[in-house]
């Protein structure tokens, strides 16, 4: 049943089960053959009552794989399964507001340094991952006179092709103007060589500070994410195939709420 899972998940599986197991037997004198829905379903509220909802639907999850197992092995008679529960509560805002962002711009803009405004345009304008802005090398870029494109390496090692924007092409163009030519092929590089993403989201740190707000590149890309998401004219597919995701439904995670938009949606209301 383990399927190549980690020791880690196999060990969760294994004491969700068994959690599982014991609440089952204090319900109960029949044994696990005779289980019935809606004793799942009573598990489900019991579930939601005493815990987050995360790990509520991740003990759901092994729940479900056990009883799945069980109707395999001819244990139980009827294909049974859990709902999962579904979390209400809005999404929270994990970017930077509109006034941050542009504070943080300044910030960068004013230590004059052509890295670390290469670094942030390109988070900023491109909504990469930490790690796919590390392995960008000179070959991944392509820039002429009006448009411009990179080639990034993200998860499972799946290429896709970003298209880069004005702002983007300027950035990387000023700072390639700058860059050692003798430190290997990764676009950037520091006083020890090619960045890593530590490094990256020290820099980024060092220009928060300045302003009172701790920023990461996770959070650059949250706010370009945002952004495209609450654009009526950018479609969902659109924005999934920027971002690199594989399945459409992993986009819902930059369906966030801030307080203010519901501040303003109430407001608007006469």
């Amino acid at each position: 049943m383990n399927e190549g899972k980690s020791e880690k998940t196999i060990e969760a599986y294994l004491r969700d089960v068994k959690l599982f197991l014991e609440w089952y037997a204090q319900q109960t004198d029949h044994s696990i053959e005779t289980l019935q829905q809606f004793e799942l379903n009573d598990y489900r509220k019991e579930l939601e009552r005493t815990g987050t909802i995360k790990t509520a639907n991740r003990k759901i999850s092994s729940v479900n794989r056990f009883v799945d197992w069980l109707y395999e092995q001819g244990i139980i008679k009827e294909k049974l399964h859990i709902k999962s529960i579904k979390d209400m509560t809005p999404l929270e805002f994990r970017g930077l507001d509109e006034s941050v962002e542009k504070k943080l711009r300044k910030e960068i803009y004013l230590a004059g340094n052509k890295l670390h405004i290469c670094i942030f345009e390109l988070l900023r304008n491109t909504g990469i991952r930490v790690s796919e802005l590390c392995n960008i090398e000179l070959e991944h870029i392509t820039i002429s006179e009006k448009k411009g494109t990179l080639k990034v390496k993200g998860k499972g090692n799946q290429w896709r092709t970003v298209h880069l924007n004005k702002t983007a092409r300027e950035a990387i163009e000023e700072y390639l103007k700058v860059r050692p030519r003798d430190k290997g092929n990764k676009l950037l590089i520091g006083q020890r060589g090619a960045l890593k993403r530590n490094a990256i989201d020290l820099i980024l740190k060092k220009y928060g500070e300045k302003i009172g707000v701790n920023v990461s590149a996770h959070m650059l890309r949250h706010t370009l994410a945002y952004k495209l998401v609450n654009n009526p004219n950018v479609a969902i597919t659109t924005i999934q195939s920027i971002l690199g995701h594989r399945h459409l439904s992993t986009v819902a995670i930059y369906t966030q709420t801030k307080q203010k938009d519901q501040q303003d949606a109430l407001e608007s209301i006469d």
